[in-house]
């Protein structure tokens, strides 16, 4: 539960403080298994959309279309004041269909925060997916606690939960931080919550909470119960100084990505923070305990399921950057459904900054590139 948390070069993850809206980065476990040769390079990629607000998540949709989801620029107008943050209505949810694109939800709540240099840091909508009744739900980061969401008014209400766009909460996960703590177990000292992304179990969501360092069960009737803590990890003793708000010598998990595979089981990403090599891959089957399948990846920030049932890992940045150093382009790479081994994907080094991957039926993999401010990308790599 960093407020730290896993801003990426202080971006979409960024869990700005409100009194000096810092940001540093979170590490986890290094490995080992990665596969010395590329995958075939795919075909250049294609640029499907332009101009997005802070993109977020893409995710197919099971008519086929593809939608991004745009945490939006926060209050739309002037927010400069360091140790500030400013609520707008400037989120929303972009879908393209075949020829067809545009936005499908607007007026989602966007809170921007600025940082003691004056930098600022964009939260909002991060994942959302189509309904059978026609609405959508949507997962929201927060960045903070209950509190900091209240002081920001009313519009901000859906801010740390999973709720139908416009509509009623269906979990509250800040207040579930806020009320447990999960992670203080570990010995981590601050109650701070970011939720990330979601996928259903059942009539159940379950969800990352990046901040919190926890997957949370979401439940029909809206309770919330913790479902797995995600251990701290050690720092290599050569590491640039980590997350000072886990015990000495620790950095928290910070999980990101979700994705049921073909096996049933769920797949979760933990970003590993800007050290190189050291984001992991659970594997989760309900009932029983998580355990690590795959590792040596940086800076994990989704997860996708590829035809073959083989899962899609998108790495923000790929060496070790602690801000403000520069991560390094944004990565792709193919996880064996059976082993975990690593192969890159050859991306033509096209990602700058991206942010969330999905992978449509035939193979096209889709990815939200250039996330940081509204001149973000939806990219498509085409299957070969």
């Amino acid at each position: 539960m960093s407020k730290a948390s896993k801003s990426w070069a202080g971006a979409f993850l960024a869990a700005a403080v409100a009194a000096g809206l810092t940001a540093t980065a979170i590490p986890a476990q290094a490995g080992t298994r990665a596969a010395p040769a590329a995958h075939p390079p795919k075909a250049a990629p294609v640029v499907v959309a332009s101009g997005l607000h802070n993109p977020r998540a893409v995710r197919v949709q099971a008519d086929g279309s593809v939608l991004v989801t745009e945490a939006g620029n926060g209050s739309g107008g002037p927010c400069t004041t360091p140790g500030t943050r400013c609520l707008g209505l400037t989120g929303s949810l972009y879908r393209v269909k075949g020829s067809r694109q545009g936005r499908v939800v607007t007026g989602l709540p966007s809170e921007m925060g600025v940082r003691a240099d004056g930098s600022t840091a964009v939260n909002g909508a991060i994942q959302a997916e189509a309904t059978a009744k026609g609405t959508y739900r949507v997962v929201y980061g927060l960045n903070g606690t209950p509190a900091i969401r209240a002081a920001l008014g009313p519009d901000a209400a859906p801010l740390g939960t999973l709720s139908i766009a416009g509509g009623r909460a269906l979990g509250d996960l800040a207040d579930h931080e806020g009320r447990l703590d999960p992670d203080s177990v570990l010995g981590n000292n601050e109650v701070f919550s970011n939720p990330h992304n979601f996928a259903r179990d059942g009539r159940d969501f379950l969800v990352t909470d990046a901040a919190a360092n926890t997957l949370i069960r979401v439940h029909p009737d809206g309770t919330t119960t913790t479902e797995f803590v995600f251990p701290n990890s050690i720092l290599p003793a050569a590491s640039p100084a980590g997350q000072p708000l886990a015990p000495a010598g620790q950095t928290e998990a910070v999980p990101t990505g979700i994705v049921r595979g073909r096996d049933g089981a769920f797949y979760l990403a933990t970003m590993g923070g800007m050290h190189e090599g050291l984001s992991r891959v659970w594997r989760y089957v309900p009932g029983s305990r998580p355990t690590v399948f795959a590792t040596g990846l940086t800076d994990v920030t989704d997860l996708a399921l590829a035809p073959n049932g083989d899962l899609i890992a998108l790495s923000y940045g790929t060496r070790t950057s602690l801000p403000p150093a520069d991560p390094g382009p944004g990565a792709l790479t193919r996880i064996n459904k059976k082993t975990g081994a690593l192969t890159p994907i050859d991306t033509g080094n096209r990602l700058n900054m991206p942010a969330g991957v999905t992978v449509s039926r035939n193979g096209d993999i889709y990815v939200t590139n250039n996330v940081l401010g509204t001149s973000g990308q939806l990219l498509k790599f085409p299957a070969r």
